[in-house]
């Protein structure tokens, strides 16, 4: 009898003794369950200081140009400038010779000649002269080439001082006016940052883009620099003192949606939707849905989903 009851219970403890396969089994049903384990950092949210940056492009532009034209209907002689060319304030560039004067010149030799000196006199060719020293920027008219009254003949310009002009959205007026000088980096030219000085700021408000005009000194002494340059124009805007920030990496954005994955209690992401403030290249200013000392994941934000489980280093 004994003997009988002994290999009864055999097969039940061997059973009962088997290394928690049931126990296994359960763990992986919830595990599959909760999903996959995403491996994460987190960073804190912090209160920090906040400075906006305010960017705005601008043109690098003449202080001081000149379109020499004609004042009479005549033939030009004697000009012989090309772009590039450096001319002198007071520099004689060429000469009108006016129609009446065309037609004495090819009857001049049947006046008498007492009289040829006088009436030479009297129809005279105009000379032209250059009204500011600078650099010939394009030329319109060439020698021999005939002209009518106000037509251009020559774009001079003066190189050695040029202006930035920027178009300043109104909301940034007031502050612009403090300024005494802007950085300017030029684009598409490899050349370093300036910080160049506010010459006016103001003006009449251009209604359709609410903007006013914005004008900085560029010295220009070693000609390095040409009017069409495109520029960016950047000072601080808005200053935001002690305000909660995240690192930039945490911040995810949906079509103008902003949020960002909290950490939790038991080890899973809630996502959170978030109002942006100041934004710097490392920095975001959160304006609400966090709240300080708050953990937010700052890596494969991403690949995370609401309520899912993280393994934080």
């Amino acid at each position: 009898m004994k003997g009988l009851l002994y290999f009864t219970l055999l097969p039940f403890l061997l059973f009962s003794c088997k290394p928690g396969a049931e126990q296994q089994d359960k763990e992986q049903d919830v595990q599959e369950a909760r999903g996959p384990v995403a491996r994460i950092a987190v960073a804190p949210v912090v209160r920090r200081d906040m400075t906006d940056t305010v960017h705005i492009f601008g043109e690098v532009v003449l202080r001081r140009e000149v379109e020499l034209a004609s004042q009479f209907d005549g033939r030009l002689e004697g000009f012989t400038l090309l772009m590039g060319d450096r001319v002198k304030k007071g520099e004689k560039l060429g000469v009108i010779i006016p129609p009446m004067r065309e037609a004495l010149l090819q009857v001049l030799d049947q006046i008498p000649a007492d009289q040829r000196s006088q009436i030479a006199r009297e129809i005279k060719e105009i000379p032209l002269y250059s009204p500011i020293d600078g650099v010939v920027l394009e030329v319109y008219r060439h020698a021999g080439d005939v002209l009518q009254k106000g037509e251009a003949i020559v774009h001079i310009g003066r190189l050695r001082t040029l202006d930035v002009h920027g178009d300043l959205p109104v909301n940034h007026l007031a502050r612009v006016r403090g300024l005494r000088r802007i950085r300017v980096d030029f684009v598409n030219y490899d050349h370093p940052s300036m910080s160049l000085p506010v010459v006016a700021v103001g003006g009449k408000v251009n209604a359709a883009r609410q903007t006013v005009p914005l004008r900085l000194q560029l010295d220009n002494p070693a000609g390095n620099f040409r009017p069409g340059m495109m520029v960016r124009l950047t000072f601080p805007g808005d200053h935001h003192p002690n305000t909660l920030v995240v690192p930039r990496a945490a911040l995810l954005e949906e079509e103008g949606v902003f949020s960002v994955f909290v950490l939790q209690e038991d080890h899973t992401v809630q996502k959170r939707y978030v109002t942006p403030g100041i934004r710097h290249d490392r920095y975001v200013e959160i304006v609400s849905g966090l709240k300080e000392g708050e953990q937010v994941a700052v890596t494969q934000t991403y690949s995370l989903t609401d309520g899912m489980e993280v393994v934080v280093p």
